[in-house]
């Protein structure tokens, strides 16, 4: 997408390509290489869908599974997601194939993908499971077992080529910039790149945690070659720093941070609170979820931590920042 100008996609839609829709919406829909048009980006991917672009029907499973723009709803993501697999789009086909296996995991490889769609239990994905507290104040939780392993392995095969150098906050601006204390890499999973699967996990976080999908931000995937590492930090944005006073405004603070741990077979690489002396690293699927405030909600100095070098192997992580205030 980054190759063809809009008016290119313009034409090429004009004249029948869908596939050039589907891109098109998507620069409408994100803003990008074109002026945000939501409305029009949705249209013309659903258009691209029904007219038998695998890609097209994967995006508008994507949309149906969140709130970005409207209220999500499941049932048209899934048979969306149904549509992109008969289709022959791989990952909307190995999503099928996970979700109808269930958060227990399990086997489920089969390509009858509307039987696939019509075993998927959504109340099951959706139920919280069972956080076991490591500390109180500030709190900190491990759940073992949140995600099967083949999510995990999913999430990784959608961003091993999309990674970039790892950014943190720029409190001169507000924004973000590259930094020395954090080494790195990372990919944001957000409408092109999330997939249903995505936001399924989301779901599920939001049923742990009590707060829905509006007050989440974009989650990521970190990945961190032996040696890579984010110096220790606060999670939490700093009140003091007038960059920040817009955003704080809008969104509130970042209450909490989930991290999911998608693979194992790494050496070091632990989350470290030198505050609280407690380092953790999660087996596969295994979620640590933490508060970056006080019980009055404000910054809590004592959640300071790092993201300590693999000393052998690579590890991989689903990042999910909670906000105060949803965006909706």
């Amino acid at each position: 997408m980054q190759h063809e100008s809009v008016e290119t996609l313009e034409r090429a839609a004009m004249s029948g390509d869908w596939g050039a829709a589907a891109r098109l919406g998507l620069c409408y829909l994100t803003g990008t290489g074109a002026p945000a048009d939501p409305l029009r980006g949705i249209a013309l991917i659903e258009q691209a869908a029904r007219s038998g672009d695998a890609h097209g029907a994967y995006l508008a499973a994507t949309i149906a599974s969140t709130s970005f723009w409207r209220p999500a709803n499941w049932q048209a993501a899934l048979d969306q997601l149904l549509h992109a697999a008969e289709l022959g789009h791989d990952a909307a086909g190995s999503a099928l194939q996970i979700l109808a296996a269930g958060p227990a995991g399990g086997q489920a490889e089969a390509t009858d993908w509307r039987g696939l769609r019509e075993h998927i239990d959504l109340d099951a994905w959706f139920a919280a499971p069972e956080p076991r507290l490591v500390r109180e104040t500030p709190r900190i939780q491990v759940i073992e077992n949140f995600v099967p392993p083949a999510v995990c392995e999913w999430l990784i095969a959608q961003v091993r080529d999309r990674l970039a150098r790892a950014t943190i906050y720029d409190k001169a601006t507000g924004g973000t910039t590259e930094d020395g204390r954090r080494t790195n890499s990372q990919c944001d999973l957000n409408v092109e790149t999330g997939g249903v699967l995505t936001f399924v996990v989301r779901a599920r976080i939001a049923a742990l945690t009590g707060r829905q999908d509006g007050a989440m931000e974009v989650p990521k995937v970190l990945h961190y070659r032996p040696g890579e590492t984010f110096a220790e930090h606060f999670d939490y944005l700093n009140p003091d720093e007038p960059a920040y006073a817009r955003e704080l405004e809008v969104r509130g603070q970042r209450t909490d941070t989930f991290l999911i741990y998608l693979n194992d077979d790494f050496s070091g690489g632990e989350t470290r609170f030198p505050e609280l002396d407690i380092s953790h690293v999660g087996a596969t699927g295994d979620a640590l979820r933490f508060s970056n405030v006080d019980a009055e909600g404000r910054p809590d100095k004592e959640t300071r931590h790092a993201g300590l070098p693999p000393t052998t192997g690579e590890k991989w992580l689903f990042s999910q920042w909670i906000r105060e205030f949803s965006r909706n």
